[in-house]
């Protein structure tokens, strides 16, 4: 996507800013697709979520991980800034003198995240030929490029890009089987560049206070009647599109505001601060039932020039201020999580566009730099540090670190398809400048089974499935397609009890949108059910929702009086689809019973006499009733004298 198409799609409602009054913005991601799981086995993958941090400025890696191997060498380097051993948190002791690591004085509470096992410290991440400034080394996280001038101006997100694959469809149009955004951003008005993609319409709203209800209705008040006769311009167009871009934020509105109504928070108290705001309101909407993919959260001020440090107290300042207030709403949205039962559902990262210099700037503060870290926590992470100490004995022009362990793509990537169970080719798609080998990051028991693969996309989307009696022989089966993805065939089931279902017929999918129909020739009596699995070209198959209907269940299939008209005998023809007891009775017009016989019908042709010759000229009624009195067959006999 072009920069400047990016501004026009967020302009409409981005120019004038729709604010309340608050702290915390909402922002929903417009790609839809169905998030139905494939197999049963794949369903936690499918329900999973990753929960992005932005620390936004360029975060300070080496006084956020201390390497306490190195810390003569660190304090020469920062004198000013450098963090006194007194203040520092030791990590972990019982690792190897040059692999340990002391903690930021404000990250009290990842320690005790630490220690419990729940978080994964990333060393050394950065990418090729760094870039220094904030807005472009932005832009290539969100793009996943990098300084080479070959993958420097990615034209759209790598968020957008793997969900627009994982989940095609028609972009900012909610559907049934997906009415929540696949993404949604938190914290800053200026959406981000990393949702775009070439198939997507970009919605800005701000929401406040968590006020969902505000929200529903500030979108209600947006805009006025829809415009009848368009015009075919490019003024039509764009006309279109904004009103496109108004009923799927009504859509999108509504739900949100449904799920956060439907969920609640545990009794877990959160800190004080936007972002633990941000955090309370992700975990409300997951308790709601919300199924939104990704969620991006953002905490500014990293761009540490001065005061980063107080003096004469590097325990303190603007850096361990920012620490502290995400230990602590981290903490607190993961204690929410693990009393909600969600804990294992979702994994939190942080990343910042760069690290700072290693070497300070006489300001108490640090210059933009290079190498920094991310980290990764949750119950589904794996343990510990992933990478080594950087050197501060080799430093490029004696000032800037150097030595890239981790490419932030390679941590994306390995997130991408060991937590959220993306194909290879998924990744290569939000990521196309190279192939990135994966790192181990996640826990060993939560790593996606290859064969969950692509288990958030449902081959086939259905707009209609009906299942209509046509008769007492046939039931009807029709279908529509929205969308088919790798679609192979459909097989018809059924079932008599709605648990149980046999497979009664197969339809090869046409791969792409169409209809289809199926007739059941030989439908069950009574109450049955019918769904459709629908199955991929990979062998990978989910179903659709289950249609009941029921057929009464007749026991004569047949009958006939012959001959009729008759002036001494008469005999009942009839064709039986099973054995049966039956009474059979002869009546007059005027309601006296001339005949009562019980017989036994047996499944086929049966033939019953009737004694005319002791009866009166005129019409009688003969019946066949069941064992309750219902009446199963019946006629009409004309006698003539």
């Amino acid at each position: 996507m072009k920069r400047r198409n990016f501004l026009k799609y967020t302009a409409p409602l981005t120019a004038t800013p729709l604010m309340l009054s608050g702290a915390s913005m909402m922002r929903p991601f417009a790609t839809e697709r169905m998030l139905t799981t494939l197999t049963d086995d794949c369903a936690e993958v499918a329900d999973r979520v990753l929960v992005l941090v932005q620390l936004s400025g360029g975060n300070d890696g080496l006084n956020t991980i201390i390497p306490v191997n190195q810390y003569d060498a660190y304090m020469g380097i920062r004198p000013t800034v450098g963090i006194s051993q007194a203040d520092y948190i030791e990590l972990d002791t019982t690792m190897a003198l040059e692999d340990q690591v002391a903690l930021n004085p404000g990250m009290t509470q990842i320690k005790s995240m630490y220690d419990a096992g729940m978080v994964n410290v990333i060393q050394g991440v950065s990418y090729d030929n760094q870039n220094r400034s904030h807005f472009k080394s932005r832009d290539l996280y969100w793009t996943g490029g990098d300084g080479l001038a070959e993958n420097s101006n990615i034209e759209n997100g790598w968020m957008g890009r793997y969900l627009d694959g994982a989940f095609p469809g028609v972009a900012g149009n909610p559907s049934s089987g997906m009415v929540d955004p696949l993404g949604i951003e938190l914290g800053q008005s200026k959406p981000s560049l990393g949702f775009t993609s070439a198939n997507m319409n970009e919605v800005s709203i701000n929401l406040y206070n968590q006020d969902h209800g505000g929200y529903f209705s500030l979108v209600n008040s947006v805009g006025g009647e829809p415009i009848n006769n368009v015009p075919a311009t490019k003024y039509g167009e764009e006309l279109d599109f904004i009103m496109g871009i108004e009923n799927s934020v009504e859509v999108y509105a509504e739900r949100i505001t449904e799920v956060f109504n439907a969920g609640s928070n545990s009794s877990v108290t959160y800190p004080d601060y936007d972002l633990a705001d941000q955090f309370k309101t992700i975990a409300r909407l997951l308790a709601g039932g919300c199924k939104t993919k990704i969620f991006l959260t953002r905490i500014g001020g990293f761009d540490t020039h001065n005061n980063q440090v107080v003096s004469g107290s590097t325990g303190t300042g603007d850096h361990a201020e920012l620490w502290t207030k995400i230990s602590e709403s981290i903490k607190a949205f993961t204690d929410d999580l693990t009393a909600l039962g969600l804990e294992q559902k979702v994994i939190t990262a942080t990343f910042s566009e760069f690290g700072r210099k290693a070497v300070e700037n006489g300001n108490f503060g640090t210059d933009h730099g290079t190498l920094s870290n991310m980290l990764l926590f949750g119950s589904s992470v794996n343990p510990g540090i992933t990478g080594t100490n950087v050197d501060l004995s080799n430093l490029e022009q004696g000032t800037q670190l150097q030595g890239m362990q981790n490419d932030y793509r390679q941590v994306f990537s390995t997130v991408l398809q060991d937590w959220l169970g993306a194909t290879d080719e998924l990744v290569s798609t939000a990521f196309p400048t190279a192939m990135f080998a994966k790192i181990p990051i996640i826990g060993t028991e939560a790593i996606a089974d290859p064969i969950c693969y692509g288990a958030t996309a449902l081959p086939i989307e259905l707009s209609v499935f009906e299942a209509n009696v046509i008769n007492e022989e046939e039931v009807e089966l029709i279908w529509r397609t929205a969308l088919e993805v790798d679609a192979e065939y459909f097989e018809v089931q059924r079932s008599a009890e709605g648990e149980d279902f046999d497979t009664i017929g197969e339809v090869a999918a046409e791969g792409r949108p169409s209809s289809y129909d199926f007739t059941d020739e030989s439908p069950l009596k009574g109450v049955s059910y019918y769904r459709l699995k629908q199955v991929e070209n990979n062998g990978r198959f989910t179903y659709s929702s289950v249609e009941k209907i029921e057929i009464e269940s007749k026991i004569i299939k047949s009958i006939r009086l012959s001959p009729n008209p008759t002036r001494l005998n008469s005999f009942v023809n009839l064709t039986a689809y099973e054995d049966s007891s039956a009474t059979l009775q002869v009546v007059s017009m005027q309601g006296m019973v001339h005949r009562t016989e019980s017989i036994e019908i047996q499944k086929g042709f049966n033939k019953f006499p009737i004694d005319a010759e002791r009866l009166s000229s005129g019409i009688y009624i003969v019946s066949l009733t069941n064992d309750e009195g219902k009446i199963i067959g019946q006629e009409q006999l004309l006698v003539q004298k």
